[in-house]
C-alpha cells in the first residue's frame, strides 16, 4: 500500500480522554478491571529496564527477546484475542502478554519516564480514524513515558506509513537501534520471504525546553 495516507485521527473527548478500540483511557479506572491493572502495575514497577512492543501478533520475536534479554521486562500489547491466549502460556517470568489497546496503556497506565523501548512493527494501515494507531496523541503518550534516553522504533513495509510515523516524530533525533534478536515477526518474514523493502526509524523524545526563566 505504497499510497496510503492516514485518516484524520480522533479528536479527543470534552474531559481529554482518548476513545480507543477496547474501550479508551477510562477502562482501566473501573473496578471491574482491577486486579488486572493491579497485576500491570506491579510487572511494571518491578527493577529493571522495560520494553513495550505494540502488536506483537503471533509473539515468537517478543517471547525470544524476553528469553534472550532477562534482564529486561517485556510487555507486550497485542488486541486480538486469540493471539494473547495462543502466546501467554509461553511467556517466562519478565514477559507479560496483554490484551490491551496501546493507545489506553500509554496515555492512562504507563508511568511517566519508564520505558527504554517502544517497538512498534508493521503497524495495520488503515483508513478508520478508530482504529489509527499512529497519531499526535500517541507520540505524545510515548514521549511521556519514554526514559530520558528511551527510544520508539518502527518498522514496516508501508512506505505512507513510513513516511506518516517520520512527519510526527519529526525533530526527535535519531536514536541507536534498540535490542533485535535474530528472530523476525511474521511480517517481516514474509517481507525477506518476497523480497519487500521494509522502512525503519528509531527515535529518542528531543530535550525539553527550559521553562521561562530558567
Amino acid at each position: 500500500m505504497p499510497d496510503w495516507t492516514p485518516p484524520e485521527p480522533l479528536a479527543p473527548t470534552a474531559d481529554g480522554k482518548l476513545r480507543g478500540v477496547l474501550g479508551g483511557t477510562a477502562l482501566y479506572d473501573q473496578p471491574r478491571h482491577a486486579e488486572i491493572r493491579a497485576r500491570v502495575d506491579a510487572f511494571v514497577g518491578a527493577d529493571g529496564p522495560l520494553a513495550v512492543e505494540i502488536g506483537f501478533d503471533h509473539g515468537m520475536r517478543l517471547l525470544d527477546h524476553a528469553r534472550r534479554w532477562p534482564d529486561i521486562r517485556w510487555l507486550g500489547l497485542e488486541i486480538r484475542k486469540r493471539r494473547v491466549a495462543a502466546a501467554a502460556p509461553h511467556a517466562p517470568p519478565n514477559c507479560f502478554l496483554w490484551r490491551a489497546d496501546a493507545r489506553t496503556v500509554f496515555t492512562a497506565v504507563l508511568p511517566p519516564a519508564r520505558v527504554s523501548w517502544v517497538y512498534i512493527l508493521f503497524p495495520t494501515p488503515t483508513d478508520n480514524p478508530r482504529h489509527l494507531l499512529l497519531s499526535p496523541a500517541l507520540v505524545a503518550a510515548i514521549r511521556r513515558v519514554l526514559a530520558p534516553d528511551g527510544a520508539v522504533y518502527l518498522a514496516t513495509d508501508v512506505q505512507g506509513l513510513h513516511d506518516h510515523a517520520a512527519a510526527l516524530f519529526d525533530g526527535w533525533p535519531d536514536a541507536p537501534s534498540p535490542p533485535m534478536g535474530p528472530v523476525l515477526s511474521r511480517r517481516e518474514r514474509v517481507c525477506a520471504r518476497d523480497g519487500l523493502p521494509v522502512y525503519r526509524l528509531c527515535r529518542r523524545a528531543p530535550e525539553s525546553p527550559p521553562a521561562d526563566g530558567a
